[in-house]
């Protein structure tokens, strides 16, 4: 026999994650007097005071505390089941949703695309591009199997999320061939040399900055961009020099134009690859095989 609604339960896990009556009542869809109602049932019910009011905000009790993380687990595992499902639609093929940051680069996207889909050909993807901070609340709602970002996430360990670091990869510089010869002593040459970095938010930026400081260099940025992709097209276009990870370097389309200056020369700076996920009571399988068996080709 259920020993209580299920309904007063959701409610009270709602309100408790809205932090207000009025904002649950928004996501529920419910006047405020029916959900103020249903909550008391569920006091009265448990003979415990869940809430007790600051101002306008409700703030859970130690019992309140108590019953949410029940409430939680409950939830989640519903939430998991519903995922579960979808990872397998009726028609038989695999499903798996994907969120990929922008700073991570393409040709290193496509290897872990094409790996996928090689494993599973009937596979069907969806891949999303947006902020970190976005994806990860993605995860926590089981809209994304799993992440792949440049940095970890750093967040209350209480949210199940973990941090895996699948590659590292070393950075060049690169130019066109047509401009290439004017850079052939690195760092020397670096000073005043047209240079395309990519945006603050990026590790590297932070990375290659402090290698202009260390060497007494003073390049004349022309730009910041984001997009990895774009700011490849304009190295090929003969715009500036680059930071690329020797992966993209060497293995995306249109890089026989593409010259690594300083060659052999190690900058000890890396791109860092991490698939960033959710725990789960069951794991989705081409996440854990990703874990387990995922290497960068050689190029």
């Amino acid at each position: 026999m259920i020993p209580f609604n299920f309904h007063h339960l959701y409610y009270f896990y709602t309100v408790a994650e809205e932090g207000s009556i009025t904002k649950a009542c928004k996501k529920l869809r419910l006047a405020q007097p029916t959900l103020s109602a249903q909550l008391k049932q569920f006091e009265d019910y448990l003979n415990r005071k869940l809430f007790h009011r600051e101002g306008k905000k409700l703030i859970l009790t130690e019992e309140g505390h108590h019953v949410l993380s029940y409430a939680k687990a409950i939830f989640d595992l519903g939430k998991q089941l519903s995922d579960s499902l979808e990872d397998r639609p009726k028609s038989g093929h695999l499903r798996i949703q994907i969120g990929i940051s922008s700073f991570i680069p393409k040709a290193f996207a496509h290897s872990v695309l094409n790996l996928l889909i090689e494993l599973h050909p009937d596979l069907y993807l969806t891949v999303i591009e947006n902020s970190t901070a976005e994806m990860v609340e993605g995860l926590k709602i089981y809209k994304l199997d799993m992440v792949i970002n440049d940095i970890p996430y750093h967040g209350d360990p209480a949210e199940g999320i973990q941090n895996h670091l699948i590659a590292r990869i070393p950075l060049v510089l690169c130019a066109n061939k047509s401009i290439a010869h004017k850079y052939r002593n690195i760092p020397q040459d670096l000073n005043n040399a047209p240079m395309i970095l990519p945006t603050a938010q990026s590790q590297t930026h932070h990375n290659l900055q402090e290698y202009f400081l260390r060497h007494h260099i003073r390049p004349k940025i022309i730009a910041e961009i984001q997009d990895l992709e774009l700011t490849r097209r304009l190295v090929l276009s003969g715009k500036g020099i680059a930071p690329l990870n020797h992966h993209t370097a060497l293995t995306a389309p249109g890089n026989e134009k593409i010259v690594i200056l300083g060659r052999g020369k190690n900058f000890n700076i890396y791109d860092t690859i991490y698939i960033i996920k959710k725990e789960r009571k069951n794991p989705h399988p081409l996440v854990s095989y990703l874990l387990k068996n995922f290497k960068l080709d050689p190029v």
